[in-house]
């Protein structure tokens, strides 16, 4: 009697795991939200692994795969191959600098960042491209210089007599290499399950809507090259049939995006070129498997250099600019091409953080960009391999002498390649500014801000109470203010991000909260009385109306011959609100002192005019008289002027209000002191607010507030996000 052995259950392959772990982390983090934050500590120790390998592989992969070569067919190769490598990177960064314009045009405001005022740092180029301390370069991550080194190594290896010990020593140290990469390979599933759900437990709702259109950009582009131009270019310059060609390579394609990985199909792509090229020349014995082809060599020499599906990456670096509401100027794109190729022989993992590090861009970009690469890789290693087979197939074509440039394929592969590009780019665009629209929700963020701590028991005036004025005498001292329990506090109305209503109709800011903290120091509460301008506030001060103006304004010597002002609280660099197309036009003081009729706004005060008169001396000053005047302006479009003159953490709080402008920071940037006021003579009022301001400054209050009000880092201080435990089941608070 038989018996029926059961059949094993089969495990899912690598990439099936690779999806479930990302459809899990995904539904973790939306059901249980900020809660799974934690899991970024593992997300990031899966990043660390798979950069651990990443440059000592590119090293030996880059010697070995030169090294075997003899003179001859490196030089052979780096004419013929090496042309046909670099027209396809050209075509790819041509595909990479039209991803701008495919982007949307939402509103897109921020709040202020000292990213906006630190020096551009210069791109010393010999420093990275030349390997003057090649062990620097390696605990550096130089890639691009580390890149040359190896280059050169391969090649001064050619000529080397006893070569082959070197390459048989260093043979086995890559497959030890690739061996740790497959081990890490391994852990993917748990790694995308860790950072998908810490970054869908904790991205903000409305950042969602922005992914989309990367991946919708880079998903079409990566087709069109494909299935279009890369088969149509082989075909243009070869004898091949652009039928054929599919027909030839679906399973290695199939294979590679399945798997996500190149490397397990180069055999695949090696047989099948060497066959395509038979057939095709009608002699099947000449190029078949057993016999030595071009392509033997030209498929192992192509796989270190970056392809496009690695080259289209760089898209994200624009996408993430636009992202982030600081878009890559037109300027850096070269900057971008040459340091991104070079990078990017050291893949995603440390092109990427470099060159958000080179182009000034957050660093968190990467890990959005992990979370959205496990769908957009898949497409992009079905064009790497594609990229490979046009290397292999006009490679060996060309190594024989057999291409051929006829201008009417040519001119009509690149009429159809550009139409399907500007099909794509614009088809983009108007998708998602006319179907699909991202509702703009950093104005309501904004308004949404509550104050840090409770508050002290207070009186909110919003009009100047009708009461009689206290008699003259340069403000209340500290007794006479601890036995009526109350500091009179002036504020500036509309003083956005300082003194503002939200939309619970609470006065807050970083001034309000500043005040409370002073009053809970002094052990009083606080009457917040509005005014409109400087010269309001000295009046009201001197007469005894209010105690101190805590708003902030800058700290200017002729102010101390009517006022006390306090210690510098906050440094604030001096910016320009502009039209968003103005933007680049405004970003040096030199440029804007050369600009012929320019006029600039500013708040109707000795104070603003001085400061204009000393930065922009051929300006025309429009003054504004209070900050509801400014609110009209903005919203009017700001007729007449041509920039509005401000300290820049309150420009780029009003520019989310009105997010059609956008805050310069010109460069160098210019700083200006800003304290606070108290009555000329009230000495003990001056001594005890300098000395709160700075204990304050010393434990931390000042920047703590400076990092909410200013910088917007409030996700410590909101309300937890959305997510299903809290807000459907109602498990948790």
């Amino acid at each position: 009697m038989s018996s029926v052995q059961p059949k094993k259950k089969r495990r899912p392959g690598l990439a099936t795991q690779v999806f479930i772990g990302l459809g899990l982390g995904i539904l973790v983090g939306v059901f249980f939200g900020e809660k799974v934050a934690f899991f970024k500590i593992a997300g990031d120790g899966f990043i660390a692994l798979l950069q651990m390998t990443v440059i000592p592989y590119v090293v030996i992969a880059l010697i070995t795969s030169l090294g075997r070569l003899t003179l001859a067919d490196a030089r052979e190769l780096g004419i013929r191959a090496g042309s046909v490598l670099l027209v396809l990177w050209l075509i790819g960064l041509v595909v990479v600098f039209l991803t701008p314009l495919a982007l949307p045009d939402w509103p897109s405001a921020s709040f202020f960042s000292a990213s906006q005022v630190e020096e551009p740092k210069p791109v010393d180029f010999l420093q990275l491209y030349i390997p003057s301390n090649f062990f620097a370069s390696l605990s550096n991550a130089v890639v691009p210089a580390i890149v040359v080194f190896s280059i050169l190594f391969g090649l001064a290896l050619m000529n080397v007599p006893s070569k082959e010990k070197v390459l048989d020593f260093l043979s086995p140290v890559g497959d030890v290499l690739m061996a740790i990469t497959g081990y890490v390979g391994a852990l993917a599933p748990y790694g995308v399950f860790a950072i998908t759900a810490s970054a869908a437990g904790t991205i903000d709702v409305a950042d969602l809507g922005r992914l989309q259109v990367y991946l919708a950009i880079y998903v079409a582009m990566s087709m069109i090259l494909s299935f279009w131009l890369i088969p149509a270019l082989i075909t243009t310059l070869t004898p091949l049939s652009y039928g054929a060609i599919l027909r030839a390579f679906r399973g290695p394609l199939v294979a590679a995006f399945a798997t996500g990985s190149v490397l397990i199909v180069l055999p695949m792509l090696a047989a099948e070129s060497k066959r395509l090229v038979a057939s095709a020349d009608g002699a099947p014995g000449d190029l078949d498997e057993s016999t030595g082809s071009p392509i033997d060599i030209l498929i192992p020499a192509a796989y270190p250099f970056p392809p496009l599906g690695l080259l289209l990456a760089l898209m994200f670096v624009l996408f993430g600019g636009w992202y982030v509401g600081s878009s890559v100027p037109v300027a850096q794109y070269p900057t971008l091409a040459v340091a991104g190729l070079a990078s990017l022989f050291g893949g995603t993992v440390l092109a990427l953080p470099f060159l958000f590090d080179l182009l000034r861009l957050p660093a968190d970009l990467f890990q959005v960009f992990v979370t959205v690469d496990v769908i957009g890789s898949r497409f992009g290693t079905l064009l790497a391999a594609m990229h490979i087979i046009a290397i292999a197939l006009i490679g060996s074509y060309a190594m024989q002498g057999r291409v051929t440039l006829r201008l009417r394929p040519l001119l009509r592969f690149a009429i159809v390649s550009a139409a399907l590009l500007a099909m794509a780019v614009l088809g983009t665009r108007w998708f998602y500014t006319y179907v699909y629209v991202e509702p703009y929700t950093k104005d309501r963020l904004l308004a949404g801000l509550r104050l840090t701590e409770k508050p002290q028991p207070q009186i909110v005036h919003r009009e100047w109470p009708e009461e009689p004025s206290p008699a003259p005498g340069g403000g209340s001292d500290l007794n006479t203010l601890r036995e009526r329990g109350i500091l009179k506090a002036c504020y500036s109305l509309d003083d956005y991000p300082s003194a503002f209503f939200n939309e619970a109709g609470e006065l807050v800011g970083f001034d309000i909260d500043m005040t409370h903290g002073f009053a809970r120091q002094v052990g009083v509460a606080v009457e917040f009385l509005p005014v409109r301008s400087i010269q309001e506030a000295g009046d009201r001060l001197l007469s005894g109306s209010c105690d101190a103006l805590l708003s902030l304004i800058p700290i200017a010597p002729f102010l101390t011959e009517k006022v006390a002002m306090t210690t510098p609280v906050v440094n604030s660099p001096v910016g320009m609100i502009v039209m968003d197309h103005h933007r680049r036009e405004f970003q040096d003081w030199d440029i804007i002192r050369q600009m012929q009729g320019l006029r600039v706004a500013i708040s109707d005060n000795a104070l603003s005019r001085s400061y204009l008169a000393q930065l922009l001396p051929h300006a025309t000053p429009v003054a504004y008289p209070d900050k509801q005047a400014l609110d009209r302006l903005l919203a009017a479009g700001a007729p007449g002027v041509d920039a509005i003159a401000m300290i820049s953490e309150e420009g780029a709080a009003w520019t989310i209000r009105y997010p059609r402008f956008t805050l310069a920071t010109p460069s160098p940037p210019v700083f200006l002191p800003m304290g606070y006021v108290v009555a000329k003579g009230n000495t003990d009022m001056l001594l005890y607010l300098d000395t709160w301001l700075l204990n304050a400054r010393s434990n931390g209050t000042i920047d703590r507030l400076y990092k909410y009000w200013m910088l917007g880092q409030v996700k410590e201080t909101q309300p937890p996000r959305w997510s299903i435990i809290r807000d459907v089941l109602g498990w948790i608070d």
